[in-house]
């Protein structure tokens, strides 16, 4: 799954919406209305792509990460149009420390944020910004950027899971797609991700055209 190698391997528990308290209250205006807002759209149609995260004090759950995520759902569950796959959150409770865990777990399938972060790149956001509306890495975003050079058949093939994500970008690093194509054709979607470069680099595009005829 993408951002694997950065950020995913705990695996969430889930508890209402209301279950959910702050340490401290905070008033939502200005900027920070505004940022609740973008999130507020962003998970009505993408859902959440990473979890709250919080620790339990008397029988609750306060958050030390995801404060604008919580009050974004909360104005979903306000407007009745939090989405029936948030009906119980998802959260994982920080170390001793009170830190946030340093690998939280991606929620989404691998088009599902594909999808999510090329609409946010391609309307004009930039990758801080992207990595910050989703509370995902930076490395991530540009894992997932990657894939905008991918063939499109061959990015289903990802999202299927036929091929790992090291053979998707090395795919992508062929610069034009038909030869991407051709280059799985040849080699088969069993084929490592070197020697999808291998082949790339040492056969000439006339050759890989012969060989896939």
């Amino acid at each position: 799954m993408l951002c694997t190698a950065h950020e995913q391997t705990l695996m969430p528990a889930h508890a209402p919406v209301d279950n959910f308290a702050l340490l401290r209250s905070q008033v939502l205006t200005g900027n920070r209305l505004k940022q609740v807002k973008v999130l507020q759209e962003s998970i009505a149609r993408f859902g959440l792509l990473s979890p709250i995260v919080a620790i339990r004090r008397e029988g609750r759950l306060f958050v030390v990460d995801g404060r604008k995520r919580l009050a974004a759902l909360r104005r979903l569950a306000f407007l009745g149009r939090l989405p029936r796959s948030l009906a119980n959150i998802p959260y994982l409770i920080a170390e001793g420390t009170g830190e946030p865990p340093k690998r939280t777990a991606m929620l989404t399938s691998n088009a599902k944020l594909f999808n999510a972060v090329r609409a946010r790149f391609t309307s004009g956001l930039a990758i801080d910004a992207i990595a910050s509306d989703f509370h995902i890495s930076r490395q991530c975003v540009r894992d997932v950027l990657s894939l905008i050079r991918l063939d499109a058949g061959l990015r289903s093939l990802y999202f299927a899971r036929k091929i790992s994500f090291a053979q998707a970008q090395a795919y992508a690093a062929i610069p034009d797609t038909a030869d991407q194509r051709r280059v799985a054709s040849l080699l088969g979607m069993d084929a490592s991700a070197g020697a999808v470069l291998d082949a790339a680099v040492h056969m000439p595009v006339r050759s890989l055209a012969a060989a896939a005829a």
